[in-house]
């Protein structure tokens, strides 16, 4: 639990948290002017029976149970404060943040076990992977599309076969590994270590095998991700792109042009897989698996990162189905076809939506 130092109502966040667990709801949203507001699968939902409206004080009071006054401090600098925290063998993830000068706050309950890559019903290719010795493995698509989850499975999967040593930074740990088969490590932004960059440099110090960093933010963390994995790291981290073409070209494009040929060949290289995800829902309102987008590097792959004929690489992965590599709409064209998903649905996320209506079967 976090330590408190500031004074707190400790009944209404306690009770709050306890009916999260119990109903297991997903997300819980605490904001100035409404009621609060809880998501269950894909629906929010009102909570107004037997209370106000939130004040500015409310909110700033709920706030102040979670927090310490060191983090209160740097909440009101920053005006912003990622974090996770246990309650009752339940791990939650916070946001906390100011909207109209008043602080809104949105909470997540996180699964009590690290799910492993068969809970998820991912292909066996993402276990392939947890055998690499070296390169870099990106997951990408924007926030909530399940990275973290996908993430933990793998460097579970890691830990539970192999005996390496695994470091993790992250901001906020979401999953508590405990050591299994391998050492890890599991650093926090802010807690245990200062920020991304000096992370890494420490990491390169303490021979892992194994390295986790949340997000490539920087085009210096970009550049000690390719590093770490031309020397002998199997790198894992995630950005918010949308496709892996999409990913290759942000990479590129985060240097200066005088850099970028030498960061083509460097990606070539060392850039392992690229899983692009997304979770969906069906048409019942439920959730099923995520749909995703596989590349993996082979030669032609290399070649085309290489000469910079990024363009060919959907071409290259729609074909390459007998090396496990899909495009966005395979993934997608299933689930519509066996009428798991709306036509709405699959409109939002789609990269090619003109290869969908050319083979759908309306």
């Amino acid at each position: 639990m976090v330590e408190n130092v500031i004074t707190p109502n400790f009944s209404m966040r306690d009770s709050m948290l306890r009916v999260m667990i119990d109903n297991k709801w997903s997300d819980f949203y605490y904001t100035v002017g409404t009621y609060p507001w809880i998501k269950v699968s894909w629906e929010l939902i009102l909570i107004n029976e037997w209370i106000e409206k939130l004040t500015p004080k409310d909110t700033s009071d709920f706030a102040k149970s979670l927090v310490t006054q060191e983090q209160w401090d740097q909440l009101h600098q920053t005006h912003n404060l990622d974090f996770a925290f246990s309650f009752q063998w339940s791990r939650f993830r916070w946001n906390v943040s100011f909207q109209m000068q008043s602080i809104m706050i949105v909470l997540r309950l996180l699964s009590d076990k690290i799910p492993s890559l068969q809970d998820l019903d991912l292909p066996l290719i993402y276990r392939e992977i947890t055998k690499l010795g070296q390169w870099l493995v990106l997951i990408t698509w924007p926030t909530w599309s399940g990275k973290s989850t996908t993430l933990a499975a793998m460097i579970n999967e890691i830990n539970e076969k192999y005996a390496k040593h695994i470091i993790t930074i992250e901001d906020p740990i979401e999953y508590m590994h405990p050591h299994k088969m391998s050492i890890v490590e599991q650093k926090e932004i802010g807690k245990d270590v200062p920020d991304y960059r000096t992370a890494l440099i420490w990491a390169m110090r303490q021979n892992p095998q194994v390295i986790l960093f949340w997000e490539m933010r920087s085009t210096e963390e970009i550049e000690m991700a390719l590093t770490l994995a031309e020397t002998g790291h199997l790198v894992f981290s995630t950005l918010h792109t949308k496709s892996a073409t999409q990913t290759v070209s942000r990479i590129i494009d985060s240097f200066p042009a005088g850099q970028q040929n030498q960061v083509r060949l460097q990606l070539a290289d060392t850039l392992a897989w690229v899983f692009s995800q997304r979770l969906l829902r069906k048409s019942d309102w439920s959730w099923i698996r995520m749909v995703k987008e596989i590349l993996i590097k082979n030669t032609a792959v290399s070649n085309l990162i290489r000469e910079n004929e990024l363009h060919q690489l959907p071409s290259m992965m729609q074909i390459s189905g007998k090396e496990w590599m899909q495009i966005l709409e395979q993934d997608l064209l299933q689930y519509i076809n066996e009428w798991d998903i709306t036509l709405e649905e699959w409109l939002k996320y789609a990269n090619n939506p003109k290869f969908l209506k050319d083979n759908v079967r309306l």
